[in-house]
């Protein structure tokens, strides 16, 4: 619902708040608007959202100049939580007038500041930036806030989220004043209907297929390089869970990963989306305290079923990078592996490696407490070392980052 999309929506007045060219997809940035840690733990906030809805949408035509007139657009939205509801996803369209425009928000909660996140996109811009940053009161009002702009006037924009009848209802606003007044532009309206009900997490359309592979439950390995250019080849062994599940009917997908490693426990998500103009995979990836990983994510493709490399440049321990994540399949089982390049991508050092196998669904619960205890069991570092420690060559590259 946000920066960026006047470029490409402007003509519907849909939500976004840049006019100006902005670049699909747009890299991300730390969030540009302060707020302080609250004592309040709100990491159940969001549960109220979970589920399937009917959307009603109300848009006002002009913004910031004093228009009253508004219009309507209906969709479908469904909400699915992950890291035991501190994170959500929301898969949504939106049927107006003149417009179709299939959408995602998701949400994550830093534990540390006790604060939401919430990053909003379409599969025409991908993510598109600035996040809004916030809270819920004591009373159960959310608001979240950026600083962005409207036609190039500066402008704070605010998501506020409140029930209405015991139904979630949302609404976007913007202050020019530094938040003295505010003039709100798009207000949705949320009814619950049963997962059956027709919508988009059920309609046909513009799908993909190239994850099929990796939907489902998993028991994961994971190795980790601590220091890749410290020299000293400490490896670090994790055990966990994952689960892997589409939306936009396949043209995206939601990785909701815990690891119980040496160091401690963690917990990451893995969002990846089709950008069906570029006939590209954006994967982008985050964490609970962090966030979506800043910068590009790493894009690519796949040149046959299960096997994909995807390409992006980083700053990691303070050196500029190449990345290359790569999938494939050894005996039908998803092996994921990254690799960071110095030489622009003409020698690869591998420094994670992930291998899953499948499980039930409904095994979840155990296959995590099994993953526990497996982390405790673990190779040797020098014979890890001496299986993954090592610089792959590869023949040819297609890797726009490496240019």
């Amino acid at each position: 619902m946000k920066g960026g999309i006047a470029a490409v929506l402007t003509a519907a007045a849909l939500l976004g708040a840049s006019s100006g060219a902005t670049p699909i997809p747009a890299p991300l940035q730390a969030s540009n608007f302060p707020v302080s840690p609250t004592a309040r733990d709100g990491r159940a906030d969001f549960d109220f959202e979970f589920g399937t809805w009917r959307t009603h949408y109300r848009i006002l035509r002009e913004r910031l100049a004093g228009s009253h007139d508004w219009y309507d657009c209906y969709g479908t939205s469904i909400v699915i939580p992950f890291w035991g509801g501190a994170g959500n996803l929301e898969d949504g369209d939106l049927r107006c007038p003149t417009r179709y425009v299939g959408g995602l928000t998701l949400r994550t909660y830093d534990p540390q500041t006790r604060q939401w996140t919430l990053w909003w996109g379409t599969r025409k811009l991908d993510v598109a930036p600035p996040q809004q940053v916030g809270h819920f009161d004591a009373f159960g009002v959310g608001r979240f806030y950026a600083y962005d702009s409207w036609h190039g006037k500066p402008v704070i924009c605010r998501f506020q989220w409140t029930k209405v009848s015991g139904s979630p209802h949302f609404e976007q606003a913007y202050s020019v004043d530094g938040g003295r007044t505010w003039e709100t532009n798009w207000t949705t309206d949320y009814v619950r209907v049963t997962r059956g009900t027709k919508g988009v997490w059920n309609a046909p359309g513009d799908s993909n297929d190239d994850f099929a592979f990796l939907l489902g439950t998993w028991r994961t390995r994971s190795v980790r390089l601590l220091h890749p250019f410290a020299g000293d080849r400490k490896w670090e062994t994790c055990a966990g869970t994952s689960v892997v599940r589409p939306f936009w009917s396949g043209s995206g997908n939601l990785e909701d990963a815990d690891f119980r490693c040496q160091s401690g426990p963690a917990k990451t998500v893995a969002m990846r989306l089709y950008d069906g103009a570029k006939r590209q995979w954006l994967l982008y990836r985050g964490t609970p305290v962090k966030g979506l990983a800043l910068g590009l994510p790493p894009a690519g493709s796949f040149v046959e079923r299960g096997v994909g490399d995807f390409y992006a440049t980083e700053t990691y321990e303070g050196k500029r990078v190449t990345v290359r994540d790569r999938w494939d399949l050894r005996d039908g089982r998803p092996h994921y592996e990254r690799a960071l390049s110095l030489d622009g991508g003409r020698t690869w050092k591998i420094v994670l490696t992930t291998d899953y196998a499948r499980i039930a669904a409904t095994n979840a619960r155990s296959a995590s407490s099994l993953s526990e205890s497996g982390a405790k069991s673990t190779p040797s570092s020098s014979r890890t070392a001496r299986r993954y420690s090592r610089y792959s060559r590869i023949a040819s590259v297609s890797c726009p980052a490496c240019k």
